[in-house]
């Protein structure tokens, strides 16, 4: 019992920063602009893969600055030239437009694969060593340094845009663009530049989620569960809400795991879709997000 009781909490504490990561990034996005992001699981599978294909030729550390610079452009170019021309038209138009963007790059990244020889699906060599071991014993349950890596930096990472949000001039434009758009552009903020950025921090979120939970594994259709799980988290949590984005992956987390460990693994995979659900029935703006106003 005490046993089942730590995985529950070692894993779903570190699935929960990896979900905290991709959620406050699309959460972001949403907030600004009112863009629901289907290629936000697909910015998370690119980043894992270019570390899997450059980790031995570049080294660890290149290798993952390397995926992130990819992937931050990869979002930048991605909004300049897909979805600012749509944005204006209907919201139905992004969608469709970011669900093709995530399915061509699941394609490439296959393709990339059959390229550069690599098999399409494998686990990655653990990202810390420290003596010459990978992991450590707590409780009798073999613990690897990679977690603690993952909580630290995504902790620190979603600090830093919490306080970059809060107080850098970018952060001021991206919240007036929130709060009023057609505002914020009378008072002389770009918002589509604004948005570029906003949507170029948020493949960077899910960029580094991807290359610091790679050693867990790469798989081409891997975006799509990101996906499905950071869009549970944002609906639980409260869309454009990003304290509704850390509270709500942890809740996820916690309950997919318990349901695993306690249940049945089976029904850990409806998680995401119960939470959804329900919560689209009964509170539709999530557990902090604010009520709207007709």
């Amino acid at each position: 019992m005490i046993t089942d009781i730590m995985q529950v909490l070692i894993l779903g504490s570190v699935q929960g920063a990896i979900y905290m990561l991709i959620a406050v990034g699309y959460s972001l996005v949403y907030g600004a602009g009112g863009i629901m992001n289907l290629a936000h699981g697909a910015f998370y599978l690119i980043a894992g893969y270019i570390l899997y294909w450059y980790l031995g030729s570049l080294g660890l550390w290149m290798a993952v600055i390397l995926a992130l610079v990819v992937v931050t452009l990869v979002g930048g170019i991605s909004y300049i030239a897909l979805i600012k021309p749509l944005e204006k038209k209907s919201h139905l138009s992004v969608v469709m437009i970011t669900f093709a963007i995530a399915f061509f790059i699941e394609q490439i990244v296959r393709l990339g694969c059959n390229i550069l020889g690599f098999e399409q699906e494998s686990t990655l060599p653990n990202l810390i060593e420290i003596n010459g071991k990978v992991s450590f014993e707590l409780l009798g349950i073999q613990i690897p340094f990679d977690y603690i890596f993952i909580l630290i930096i995504s902790f620190l990472i979603v600090g830093i845009i919490t306080l970059f949000i809060s107080k850098s001039k970018l952060g001021t434009s991206i919240r007036a663009i929130s709060q009023d758009r057609e505002a914020a552009s009378l008072m002389g903020i770009n918002a589509d530049r604004v948005l570029m950025y906003t949507v170029m921090i948020s493949a960077f979120l899910a960029g580094v989620a991807g290359v610091i939970y790679a050693p867990e594994g790469v798989f081409p259709w891997q975006g799509w569960n990101i996906l499905l799980n950071s869009f549970a988290v944002v609906i639980l949590g409260g869309m454009g809400s990003l304290p509704g984005a850390v509270l709500g992956a942890f809740i996820l987390s916690y309950t997919s795991h318990f349901t695993r460990v306690f249940i049945d693994p089976a029904i850990s995979t409806l998680v995401p879709m119960f939470v959804i659900v329900v919560m689209l029935v009964l509170r539709p703006r999530g557990i902090l997000g604010k009520k709207e106003i007709d």
